[in-house]
């Protein structure tokens, strides 16, 4: 599909085309380990802005409505790109729109970097551990995140707190003032995360090999893509599944799931619940 008036191509089958549009959950940007997930469009887009996200959504109902299906998606995950969330909530009033705990961990690591916290978040085993209380928030259910917070501030040493300003005040302002706590909040979510992303833009990269490939070589390798999606859909259908969790993931989702119905049945209080969740941040590779 090509629209001159937007300079948007999209790729996908008809076969892609109708799995996407009849879809109840639907990931953009990114694949996720957790479920049988299909890449169903590549998009090439000029930019990141509302208008243009708002072209290709209106482009993809429209073929929807020429293919006789609904365009309705129930539930959307995607990152935290502020144009996109805008459109998302305008085009799908009816969905539940939520990012991924992988995106906002990134988001919050990548500002400890940025105001200088590097060296102490790998050197000093406190500072590490109250960043990923931080990060853990996002694992708390909506209600109580706030609150927790407060209560994390409160009891933090006041030398730590001190070490973290730069980075309590871009959390406060980014994650409870420009992104509603509804946004970010994975609490309950089967898919909280999408550690599999970089795996899969990884191999995109490798395999296209370059970083700005000529058109033709480009089209080649989606034809290939959907090659493979069609294998994987008969395969599904045929009745193969998600491929199995790994022992560590089905390891790390029990203990949340643990310590969230020890804090309901009254054992452990939200900063024992917290503290706990925080040895669930996955560490970064060195």
């Amino acid at each position: 599909m090509i629209t001159r008036r937007q300079r948007i191509l999209l790729f996908a089958s008809r076969e892609q085309l109708k799995m996407l549009l009849g879809a109840d959950t639907i990931l953009m940007d990114r694949t996720f380990s957790t479920c049988p997930t299909f890449p169903c469009i590549f998009g090439l887009l000029p930019n990141r802005l509302k208008t243009t996200y708002h072209f290709m959504f209106q482009e993809l109902k429209s073929i929807a409505t020429q293919m006789q299906l609904n365009f309705t998606p129930k539930s959307i995950m995607s990152d935290f790109e502020p144009a996109l969330i805008t459109i998302i909530a305008a085009e799908f009033v009816g969905a539940t729109h939520s990012s991924c705990y992988f995106h906002f961990t990134q988001a919050v690591y990548r500002a400890i970097q940025r105001v200088g916290l590097s060296t102490s978040y790998n050197n000093d085993n406190d500072i590490k551990h109250s960043c990923r209380k931080v990060m853990a928030l996002a694992l708390l259910s909506e209600p109580i995140i706030e609150d927790t917070y407060d209560e994390l501030l409160a009891t933090m040493p006041i030398e730590i707190k001190h070490t973290l300003n730069d980075l309590l005040q871009y959390f406060q302002g980014q994650w409870f003032v420009k992104v509603p706590i509804s946004q970010w909040c994975a609490h309950g979510f089967s898919m909280r995360t999408n550690n599999n992303a970089e795996a899969f833009h990884s191999r995109f990269n490798r395999r296209v090999q370059i970083t700005h490939p000529n058109m033709w070589s480009f089209i080649k390798f989606l034809q290939g893509k959907e090659n493979r999606f069609h294998h994987l859909r008969i395969q599904f259908y045929a009745g193969l599944g998600a491929r199995p969790k790994q022992a560590k993931t089905i390891a790390i989702q029990r203990r949340i799931g643990n310590l969230g119905q020890r804090y309901y049945d009254g054992v452990i209080s939200a900063m024992e619940y917290l503290d706990g969740l925080s040895y669930t941040v996955a560490k970064r590779k060195k």
